[in-house]
């Protein structure tokens, strides 16, 4: 009796262990716990929608800005600096005065050829007078003419002289600092000051040779600088060099960025991104991507976002953060984006709120309620 007592025991054991099995195994929906089955609770998940953006192929290269246009002020003639019209950094209008440096007695000569030029253009009128009454003979007329014709280039020079003593700015833009003081004495080519426009501003870069079938002007790029490291400016390319450097086998391009408000400056370093081939592509996040050997795949919310499908995906060019997707989604799509790694197709969901630094991709909606993008 005892002997069957220990035999009975491990029996009842047993059964219970197989029929607990086979309850579990048969995915019965009063018990829990069995992965991807009905009864395992929502799994949460953050989604993001997919959009269609202007998509391009990048290169990147570093670049190196200048002013549209740019020269260094001088002197033109010796002589005492009288007035320094401008302050450092100020901007200027075409045509202003900059210097004045005092002409000395290229006043005096100019004076003096003004007096010449018009004592000659009288007596021009006086032997026309003559000439018209057949007193005075035509040769003594075109005598006076080329009198009064030499008085003028004299006037001309004197007064080209005397400019060479204002300084004026030969276009709009920003001037430097300035180099001297009033009263100061200048030779020609001491330097004054500084003057650059910098409304727009020239990037220059080279490309390696084996890009060179894609360069044209027109090209699209997107520059950054450390100074503004949130800043993205864009511009287009306007030349491509006529000749591909032997030495570094790479061919100069130049660019131009709008610069109204002035933020960019002639000597900064850029890190420029040039853009062919765009058009407008449908763009998901990254992370949204589950590769299978040699495919891809994504799992797509549904209308009822409870639910999730497996669908396959066609991928095109990437960019930091996004891919391109070129077959299997259309827009408005809704693909998880975290959770999504041991979900089962047909899965139910709870779709999350993302916090703020999740990004302007990412969506979320209660259950029983569409997702908006954000």
């Amino acid at each position: 009796m005892r002997i069957s007592k220990v035999i009975i025991a491990p029996a009842i054991v047993l059964v219970a262990g197989l029929a607990a099995w086979f309850i579990f195994a048969s995915g019965d929906p009063k018990q829990a716990g069995a992965k991807g089955g009905p009864g395992r609770p929502p799994q949460p998940v953050y989604v993001a929608a997919a959009q269609e953006e202007i998509f391009g192929d990048r290169l990147e290269a570093i670049g190196t800005l200048s002013a549209n246009e740019s020269i260094t002020v001088t002197a033109k003639a010796q002589g005492i600096v009288r007035n320094l019209n401008f302050a450092d950094g100020q901007v200027v209008t075409r045509g202003a005065e900059i210097v004045l440096v005092d002409p000395g007695e290229q006043d005096a000569k100019l004076s003096a050829e003004l007096a010449n030029l018009e004592e000659q253009r009288k007596a021009l009128e006086r032997t026309s007078g003559l000439a018209r009454s057949n007193n005075t003979s035509q040769a003594r007329l075109d005598e006076q003419v080329s009198a009064v014709k030499k008085a003028e280039a004299n006037v001309a020079g004197a007064r080209a002289r005397v400019g060479d003593y204002r300084i004026t700015a030969p276009f709009a833009g920003i001037l430097g600092t300035r180099r001297v003081s009033p009263g100061a004495l200048v030779s020609p080519g001491t330097v004054i000051t500084t003057l650059d426009d910098i409304s727009v501003v020239k990037l220059d870069f080279s490309i390696p040779e084996n890009f060179l079938a894609a360069l044209k002007p027109g090209l699209d790029i997107e520059a950054k600088s450390a100074a503004y490291p949130n800043e993205v400016f864009k511009g287009q390319v306007v030349t491509v060099d006529s000749r591909v450097d032997p030495v570094t086998r790479s061919v100069s391009i130049r660019a131009t960025l709008p610069n109204e408000d002035g933020l960019l400056r002639p000597g900064m370093l850029m890190v420029v991104a040039l853009i062919k081939d765009r058009r407008a592509s449908l763009m998901i996040p990254e992370q949204a991507l589950l590769p299978e050997g040699s495919h891809q795949f994504v799992y797509v919310l549904g209308a009822d976002n409870t639910s999730a499908t497996k669908v396959p995906i066609v991928i095109g060019r990437r960019r930091p953060g996004f891919v391109e997707v070129v077959q299997g989604l259309k827009g408005g799509d809704r693909v998880i984006t975290e959770g999504n790694t041991d979900l089962k197709p047909g899965a139910k969901v709870e779709v999350l709120t993302p916090p703020p630094a999740a990004g302007a991709q990412a969506v979320s909606a209660p259950p029983q309620t569409a997702a908006k993008a954000e």
